[in-house]
Parts: C-alpha cells; structure tokens; sequence
C-alpha cells in the first residue's frame, strides 16, 4: 500500500490534541505555583488526555511529556518546601 504525501490529513490529525497541549500547559504552571495540587491534576489530564489519543489513534507523546511534567511538579515541589519555608502555593 503506496500513501500519498499530498492527501488530506484525517479529522483527527488536523484537530491536533487539545486536551494533551491542555494538560502540558497545566504542568508548566504547576512548576511555577501550586506544585502539589497541579501535580496531581496534570497526572489525571494526562491520563484523559493519553486515553483519547488512544482511542483516536494519534500520538501519546503529549500524554508522555505530561506524566514527566507531573513528576517534576511533585519533585519541586518538595524539593523547596524541605529546602526553604515557603508558603504552600509556592512551586
């Protein structure tokens, strides 16, 4: 089977992956402020995320980069609080 560079790509190739970007979005920000609370939020997009890819046949590369987020949320999160007294909305 021959495929055609100039065909039209599928619906769901031309929709992209919002809930994926979504997710990655939210694990930026929870590096930033509410490390533990996104780090667990970012972890359940990811899964959802992850979950429609599958189901629609696209990449779960952002699923991936997304379950990565979500650990270095968690990470820093502890990583400050044990270095220095930060108040809990910080990292």
């Amino acid at each position: 089977m021959t495929t055609n560079p100039e065909r039209e790509p599928a619906a769901s190739e031309a929709a992209g992956d919002p809930l994926g970007v979504f997710a990655i979005v939210l694990g930026c920000i929870g590096l930033v402020t509410f490390g533990f609370v996104l780090c667990i939020v970012t972890a359940v997009v990811a899964t959802a995320a992850g979950q429609r890819a599958r189901r629609e046949g696209r990449s779960l590369e952002n699923a991936y980069i997304t379950f990565v987020l979500a650990g270095v949320d968690g990470f820093v999160f502890l990583a400050l609080h044990y270095m220095f007294n930060l108040p809990a909305f910080a990292g």
